[in-house]
């Protein structure tokens, strides 16, 4: 008599197959859910305010206030913002608590920022962008975050 032929060893050899299916499956992230986040914040974006800095920054209350209007962009092969270019973007995106993420992360505090909480962060290689609404970004940048409004 084989083991395939006892119900529990059966059963066991049958729940070991559906656990490393599953397995495998959630080591890949569903691609949709990828290019959800591309085409949420892909395209160009006007800086609208400079809301809040990090502890440090390179850029002064004064610089940063003369980046507020400036298009910001964002496509598939790189970031772009005035003459500085970033290597392509990886759209790695998390759904974070803000106030944790941006003591950690930026030594920032997030009550300036008016993210929602929790607030879905993407990478865009060289810096991220904090989803605050459909059309509406805060985009990290040199320091300081700004307000960005999706432009048409």
């Amino acid at each position: 008599m084989s083991f395939l032929h006892c119900p529990t060893l059966r059963q066991r050899a049958q729940s070991f197959r559906i656990i490393a299916v599953l397995a495998f499956a959630s080591l890949s992230t569903p691609v949709h859910a990828v290019d959800n986040q591309e085409r949420s914040v892909i395209g160009k974006w006007r800086l609208t305010a400079a809301l809040d800095a990090s502890e440090i920054t390179s850029l002064d209350e004064r610089e940063a206030q003369q980046l507020v209007g400036k298009v910001f962009t964002i496509s598939q092969s790189r970031v772009q913002f005035g003459t500085r270019k970033c290597l392509p973007p990886d759209f790695a995106a998390e759904h974070v608590e803000p106030r944790l993420y941006l003591r950690e992360q930026a030594h920032a505090s997030a009550s300036n920022l008016g993210l929602p909480n929790p607030v879905t962060v993407v990478n865009l290689g060289c810096t991220v962008a904090f989803i605050k609404a459909k059309d509406r970004l805060v985009i990290h940048w040199d320091g300081w975050f700004f307000d960005a409004r999706r432009q048409r």
